[in-house]
């Protein structure tokens, strides 16, 4: 399976490639290999709250505000 991993050369050129698991380097835009570094995931958290966005938070949050709309429709 492929993943996208990233590389890095002695001369301190950075790539991303999509590569199998076993690849542990690729060639670089100066010609030399370039090894597979250790890179920080992105994480996006929500706003001041620090909790993870998800599909199933945005659905949650639609459904409470739809049903207080109903109820305050329905007194």
């Amino acid at each position: 399976m492929k993943r996208i991993y990233e590389y890095a050369c002695e001369n301190g050129h950075r790539k991303d490639a999509l590569t199998d698991y076993e690849t542990v380097s690729v060639p670089c835009e100066c010609g030399k290999a370039a090894f597979r570094a250790l890179s920080a995931p992105a994480i996006k958290l929500e706003g001041w709250s620090g909790s993870f966005p998800g599909a199933a938070n945005k659905f949650d949050r639609r459904h409470r505000d739809k049903l207080k709309a109903e109820q305050k429709a329905n007194s």
